[in-house]
């Protein structure tokens, strides 16, 4: 079982879900970033949430985490937009892990 991504609302209402693909791509790319980005701290196993500070600068560092294949461009995709509805919505991006 794969990461479950969680758009909140400012008052932790869900709004937006979605999940990894079968082959854990998005975890895989956040673990494989530096120690010093923000995805970098999901972690597989327990929940992981960011706020809307964060989110910014989440957004600021996914156009440099290196895509090699579609499946790592959807899973960007995803998360771009994800961390966007969040930032918008002043809310919190969570990341649930098994």
């Amino acid at each position: 079982m794969g990461l479950d991504i969680v758009v909140q609302n400012m008052n932790h209402e869900e709004k937006y879900h979605f999940g990894d693909d079968a082959e854990d791509t998005l975890y895989k790319l956040c673990a494989a970033q530096p120690t010093t980005s923000m995805v970098r701290n999901v972690s597989r196993y327990g929940d992981t949430m960011f706020n809307r500070y964060q989110l910014g600068v989440i957004l600021e560092q996914i156009d440099g985490i290196e895509i090699r294949t579609d499946a790592e461009r959807q899973a960007i995709d995803q998360l771009r937009e994800a961390a966007s509805i969040a930032r918008r919505a002043n809310g919190y991006l969570l990341f649930i892990g098994d």
